[in-house]
């Protein structure tokens, strides 16, 4: 009886292990793992730099008009332009490090002014739920790499989901995480019938989106988010009627239009407007939107409205026309159309900011935005002009004075490419040194 008490006893403990502990272990040696491969990949910020820095020999962009100063050299302390001017008139501190940069450029970094951290990537919008947690909980960390990578040292998010991004905002301001400045948006304001919640299939209970019903609800939304332990730093709308071939989608009325922006504008927060037709144009410049963002066929394929543009430009209204997210789709069709409307914008004197909309249509971070830069230059913008729209015009339009600039008491957030991007903007993608506070982030030196 005691043996086969014991041979039972023996079958149960190897069903026990089968059955809980070697699952067990193997459970716990899965999540140790996943967490040491996610502290090994989350991409830390670097300890800031101690030393002052004294970037010698290069000429500098400076101010809101991207002046070239040659032979300059730009000092850095506590993660600030402390001087910059003529090498003459800069005292190099004994203990600085000095690296010379004679033949390169130094510029403000660079702005991306449309872009969705945390929506799938690729030209595929669906990834796994496995995928999708990993890059949840690196707090996007490839795409912080890819566009300090590509000098690229602040974003505006047009459209996140609002706890997570705010949360990646904080954790990059405290020095925990390495990558851009964030200027969020959070959640975009739109309607039942409206994008993104008919076009990407989401829903209006979605974290994502807003759908005041009443002007009065869309100003408690704004407060809300306005107001909140972690304000946004400005308002997305989407006043957007659809294509009637297609898909035909309800805009916001206009007096909660009127009201979202009032109340974003009460709180000193600009407005950024998602628009498609001349109709959602007229209302969004009725609104008081800051800036437009997209230059879709569907509005101005045919020409400007003349009293609209002219509006657009008097009210200082910025414009983002996205061409890198049109390219794949319209390279030889409507994008050529588009890029001598923006011409045509320009001409009449407006401002415009370079937003790359990735990684919508598999735009990669960092890089599209460069090669947006290289598609305005190409629809009829001077590099110069195109340089602004992704430092200072942008800054003014976030009303940052932290970015956009070099200038003194700044944050030394600071571009450095070999040759002349305001003769030649290919230029912004021979990145030799990138800065992030006065720290070195990036590093192609020779």
């Amino acid at each position: 009886m005691a043996a086969r008490g014991q041979r039972r006893g023996r079958r149960v403990w190897r069903w026990v292990r089968r059955l809980v502990l070697y699952p067990l272990l193997a459970l716990i040696l899965v999540v140790a793992g996943t967490v040491a491969w996610v502290q090994a990949t989350i991409y830390r910020a670097p300890d800031p730099e101690t030393r002052p820095l004294a970037l010698t020999g290069a000429t500098v962009l400076v101010g809101p008009d991207l002046e070239p100063l040659t032979g300059a050299t730009v000092l850095v302390r506590g993660g600030r332009v402390a001087q910059v001017g003529p090498a003459g008139e800069v005292t190099v501190p004994e203990d600085a490090r000095v690296i010379d940069l004679a033949g390169a450029t130094v510029l403000p970094g660079l702005v991306d002014s449309h872009a969705h951290l945390l929506a799938p990537s690729g030209t595929n919008a669906v990834t796994s739920i496995a995928s999708w947690a990993n890059h949840y909980f690196r707090y996007a960390a490839a795409r912080r790499e890819a566009y300090l990578q590509h000098g690229i040292t602040s974003v505006r998010s047009m459209g996140d989901d609002p706890q997570w991004v705010l949360e990646l905002r904080r954790r990059v301001d405290a020095g925990e995480l390495a990558g851009p400045r964030v200027f969020a948006a959070g959640p975009v304001f739109t309607t039942p019938n409206g994008h993104p919640v008919v076009t990407l299939g989401g829903s209006t209970e979605d974290p994502g989106v807003r759908v005041p019903s009443t002007p009065e609800e869309a100003r408690a939304q704004v407060r809300e988010l306005a107001t909140g332990e972690h304000p946004v730093d400005l308002v997305k709308v989407i006043q957007e009627r659809g294509d009637p071939a297609r898909l035909v989608m309800d805009p916001i009325p206009l007096p909660v239009l009127e009201a979202i922006v009032d109340e974003a504008h009460a709180h000193d927060i600009p407005v950024f407007a998602h628009w498609g037709t001349q109709e959602d144009l007229t209302d969004v410049l009725e609104a008081g939107v800051d800036g437009l963002d997209h230059l879709e066929p569907r509005g101005t394929a045919d020409g400007w409205d003349p009293d609209l543009l002219a509006r657009v430009v008097a009210d200082g209204v910025t414009l983002a026309p996205t061409f890198a997210v049109m390219e794949p789709k319209m390279r030889d069709t409507l994008l050529p159309t588009q890029q001598e409307r923006f011409a045509e914008f320009l001409d009449a004197g407006g401002r415009p900011v370079a937003g790359s909309d990735a990684p919508m249509n598999g735009l990669e971070f960092g890089a599209s935005l460069l090669h947006e830069l290289e598609l305005m230059v190409e629809a009829g913008a001077s590099p110069r002009q195109a340089l602004r729209a992704a430092t200072s015009t942008a800054a003014e339009v976030l009303r940052s004075d932290e970015i956009g600039v070099i200038e003194e008491g700044r944050p030394a957030d600071l571009l450095v490419v070999d040759g002349d991007p305001l003769t030649d903007i290919t230029a912004v993608k021979q990145v030799l040194l990138v800065l992030r506070d006065g720290t070195q982030v990036v590093d192609h030196l020779p």
